[in-house]
């Protein structure tokens, strides 16, 4: 009995020293290295983070399931990419992409987006497709937009849920005083193409199209279907024409 006691006491203590050498062993290799670089023809995972040494997620290259994390949970993600995070772990751009098949068509969207801080995209460059029973849209691009500061994002929606619930007309008018007042999001400058079908008539336009803080057209330099070149601009309401450079009839 006591020859089997010290023999199990022997061998406990072999399994403290192996186990006390290979803890010595991974503490000293995560300060210096002692295993060579490891190469990999292929890594099969879901999400991959970059963090700060405190945890502070930076980036993250993800499936779309990945992107529920970080204040997504309450979507539902279509998008997988490259999603970068700033020092407080606030989403801040990154590149995305979708695509599927839709009864009659298709829906995809390749972006390299730029947010502003704790806000949406603010720049972004993209390719966007919808084409279904009705028609063909196609956006190519750069756009720019304007957004309040993060902490009015609570009053900017629900400024947008408040006019969700109105008539067009009433609608209208809020939107209107809320861009006057910069209080929810416009874009201000798309330069790009956007072309496609619509009621069964093509449409292609190419250039620079220019909105005022108020969300309304004011300068538009573009190429349309006929490839005829147009300059426009237009009043602070972005409804009268002030300007339109007319090439002569040949």
């Amino acid at each position: 009995m006591e020859t089997k006691l010290l023999r199990q006491i022997r061998v406990l203590q072999v399994c403290v020293v192996v186990l006390l050498l290979a803890t010595t062993f991974l503490g000293i290799s995560l300060i210096h290295p002692l295993l060579p670089r490891q190469n990999f023809k292929v890594i099969n995972a879901e999400r991959i983070n970059i963090r700060e040494p405190d945890g502070t997620l930076r980036a993250a290259l993800s499936n779309s399931a990945g992107f529920k994390e970080a204040g997504r949970a309450h979507q539902d993600v279509r998008f997988a990419g490259l999603m970068f995070y700033n020092e407080e772990g606030h989403e801040t751009g990154g590149l995305t992409y979708s695509g599927r098949l839709m009864p009659g068509g298709q829906d995809a969207d390749v972006t390299l987006a730029f947010d502003q801080f704790r806000q949406d995209q603010n720049v972004y460059l993209h390719h966007e497709e919808a084409r279904d029973e009705h028609g063909l849209r196609i956006d190519d691009g750069l756009t720019v937009n304007a957004r309040p500061d993060y902490t009015g994002v609570k009053e900017e929606y629900s400024l947008y849920n408040r006019m969700q619930k109105l008539p067009p007309e009433q609608r209208a008018e809020l939107e209107l005083k809320s861009l006057q007042a910069g209080k929810i999001s416009t874009r201000r400058l798309f330069f790009g193409v956007v072309r496609g079908v619509q009621d069964n008539k093509p449409f292609d336009y190419s250039g620079v199209f220019i909105r005022n803080k108020w969300g309304r057209n004011a300068i538009r330099l573009y190429v349309d279907d006929d490839n005829k070149p147009h300059f426009e601009i237009y009043d602070p309401l972005g409804k009268s024409m002030i300007y339109e450079f007319k090439l002569p009839h040949p």
